[in-house]
């Protein structure tokens, strides 16, 4: 027992420090969404600032009776709203993406290598561990550490999804599959299915239903899949659960028009 206790929380801890470092990679790619935004919503009413600031100075300029005071007051206006859209331009240019490492990779690998990570976990919270991996699978261009996160991420998701079920129910499926143009890694829970209220918001940065969830796992499984070429999507189940699964393109897929 101690020894089973031992093996949990080294995987336990295995599992943070990978999730960790996925996080560090990717938080920059969240930050720079999250910066060109910013920009997008305040560029354009500052410029407009800056604009009519300018015209009012040039107006005041024109009437030599008008207080010299204010025209400073309006040039200085125009000064500051210039130097708020520099200070934004210079915070989305330094959240740049780092590089993603893609190397040719075998997505079933990937999942073996983390079956001792995930094992002692769902065995830990009595849930039922299905692994369908489909042979052969076309390799991908991919960073292994980020998919691997990108799996850590939804299985840990799958978990919580679970949890609430009576032990004798609770079932995981993890899952590779391919078509003529891109490999499929998935995810699959029998819990409660993703309320109609979230769907549309869950894979936003910071957006939680959890009451200590930080909002980012899903946002950054996104964006790993994002710059994979690919893409993260979702589906409830008919019979109950969820299924989130990334698709990834095959490196023998014909180019897209």
């Amino acid at each position: 027992m101690e020894n089973h206790d031992h093996q949990l929380r080294r995987a336990s801890a295995q599992v943070d420090r990978v999730l960790e470092q996925v996080v560090a990679v990717t938080y920059r790619c969240l930050l720079r969404e999250l910066a060109s935004g910013f920009a997008h919503e305040l560029n354009q009413p500052l410029a407009a600032i800056a604009a009519y600031a300018e015209g009012a100075a040039t107006l005041l300029r024109r009437d030599p009776t008008q207080v010299a005071k204010a025209i400073e007051i309006v040039e200085e206006v125009a000064r500051q709203a210039l130097r708020a859209g520099d200070a934004i331009q210079r915070v989305r240019g330094n959240v740049r993406p780092l590089p993603v490492h893609r190397a040719a990779t075998d997505c079933n690998a990937l999942v073996q290598e983390m079956l001792p990570l995930i094992e002692p976990l769902a065995q830990h919270h009595d849930i039922r561990l299905i692994v369908d991996l489909s042979s052969p699978l076309p390799q991908i261009q991919g960073d292994g550490p980020r998919l691997q996160g990108l799996l850590l991420f939804l299985f840990r998701n799958a978990v919580d999804a679970v949890l609430d079920l009576p032990a004798a129910r609770r079932q995981v499926t993890i899952s590779t599959s391919s078509d003529a143009a891109a490999v499929e890694l998935s995810v699959m829970d029998n819990g409660a299915g993703v309320p109609e209220a979230a769907a549309r918001d869950m894979f936003l940065p910071f957006f939680t239903t959890k009451s200590e969830g930080t909002g980012l796992g899903l946002a950054v499984c996104r964006t790993i899949a994002v710059e994979h070429g690919g893409e993260l999507r979702f589906s409830n189940l008919p019979e109950g659960g969820a299924r989130f699964w990334a698709r990834i393109p095959r490196i023998d897929a014909p180019p897209r028009n």
